[in-house]
């Protein structure tokens, strides 16, 4: 069982009941989007998690950890839609098997120190910390540019969401991680701390004392002091279909197509595109993969990807030799129409169904699993959505609640790396 309490208008706390072997505390901020500083705060994210004030280098701060019996300390920075999200975590064995009984008072307290106690030398984020972070971040950008068929999915949704900040990449870019130093990553970490909303997740054997810490931390250091307001409003979808082709010497043509509603959805409609997505091409036995791969050859790899990011939609991803790409697209394109005129048989609603619900019914074995079920239920939908409330959803899906949604989508694009040899 799992409950939320508003304790301020931008700050939920929420926990779940403990029947588990670890626990786990997650403090979410969500901060606006913006273009000039987002890379900033990808790499505030790998600052925050090398030191703090009273641990001061990764190696004390991880033998600190391991005092704790082996905990985890984790600290990442993400978009989501039009929400940069810097997400704290720290897992860990509860005290109820230890000898030290506050176990997972004192992780939760090291959580707290990372958020709002870290590392500074006169007022700034050491520079040589921030060098060695660079590296890294610098090292995953790259390798988000280097992966060809992300790339190409970013491209498509770049041109999809046009100027809407929806569209910028997850982490930032490249060329903007030199220009930041220390000074200005503290800057930009004061007014994330004050700029942006909070939630917070806990499982664990001890709750009222990890509650009282956390809500101190967050009350007492003015985070969240200006709340955030986040535009929810649908995206407008383009007047007419638009293709972006660029050459990127790979061996194979690779795209990404995106049908999407314009509309924003609500839980049901939610329900029914994941059944959809799955019958399409979510699952081994899609009907991209069957058809237009397996039956017909026409391509390496085809996959469905949902979206709800500014309303509900599908993306395909697919690869496949030069000389084939024309038919590959098409017989895609004739795929989705004939699911969104004649819905699914009975087998395939309910192989997706079954597949979907044993997936729902997994999450509660780990804790883990209950955390991560609810950020993303939140982060998706704005609010929680039990997994017995998304079985009963996912349950209730019929053939023409699946015509309908799929029916009301439009195709939008697509966009295409190759090689121009």
């Amino acid at each position: 069982m799992l409950y939320t309490e508003k304790i301020r208008e931008n700050f939920t706390f929420s926990w779940a009941d403990h029947d588990y072997k670890r626990e786990r505390l997650v403090v979410e901020l969500h901060c606006p989007v913006e273009k000039e500083s987002m890379t900033g705060i990808s790499l505030l994210a790998y600052v925050l998690s090398s030191a703090t004030e009273k641990y001061r280098d990764i190696v004390s701060l991880s033998r600190y950890l391991d005092t704790l019996y082996g905990a985890s300390l984790y600290v990442s920075a993400s978009r989501a839609g039009n929400r940069m999200i810097i997400h704290f975590d720290v897992d860990n064995v509860p005290g109820l098997y230890l000898t030290e009984k506050d176990n997972g008072y004192k992780a939760a307290g090291l959580l707290c120190d990372v958020i709002t106690d870290p590392y500074l030398t006169d007022g700034s984020f050491p520079e040589e910390t921030v060098e060695v972070e660079k590296e890294k971040l610098r090292e995953e950008i790259s390798f988000l540019i280097n992966n060809k068929e992300a790339y190409c999915t970013r491209m498509l949704l770049r041109e999809f969401f046009r100027d809407n900040v929806r569209g910028l990449p997850d982490l930032g870019f490249i060329e903007d991680i030199d220009t930041i130093d220390g000074r200005y990553l503290y800057s930009l970490y004061r007014r994330c701390l004050s700029e942006c909303n909070i939630n917070a997740f806990y499982c664990g054997s001890d709750l009222e004392r990890v509650k009282t810490l956390v809500c101190s931390a967050i009350l007492d250091n003015g985070i969240g002091a200006h709340p955030v307001q986040f535009d929810n409003s649908p995206v407008t979808l383009p007047e007419h279909p638009f293709s972006r082709t660029e050459s990127a010497g790979t061996e194979q043509d690779i795209f990404s197509m995106i049908y999407h509603s314009g509309r924003r959805s609500d839980s049901r409609e939610l329900a029914v595109l994941k059944v959809a997505n799955s019958i399409l091409g979510g699952m081994p036995t899609s009907r991209l993969f069957m058809n237009v791969r397996e039956k017909k050859g026409l391509c390496y790899t085809c996959v469905s990807n949902r979206m709800t990011s500014g309303g509900s939609g599908i993306i395909i991803e697919s690869s496949t030799s030069p000389d084939k790409f024309a038919g590959n697209r098409d017989s895609i394109m004739e795929e989705f129409d004939a699911l969104a005129a004649s819905g699914p048989t009975e087998e395939e609603l309910r192989q997706a169904k079954l597949g979907i619900v044993n997936s729902l019914k997994g999450i509660t074995d780990t804790v883990a699993g209950v955390s991560s079920h609810y950020f993303s239920s939140m982060n998706g939908t704005g609010r929680y959505i039990s997994p017995e409330e998304e079985i009963a959803l996912i349950e209730d899906v019929t053939s023409s609640d699946i015509t309908s949604l799929l029916s009301g989508m439009r195709y939008c694009g697509i966009c295409r790396l190759h090689d121009d040899e």
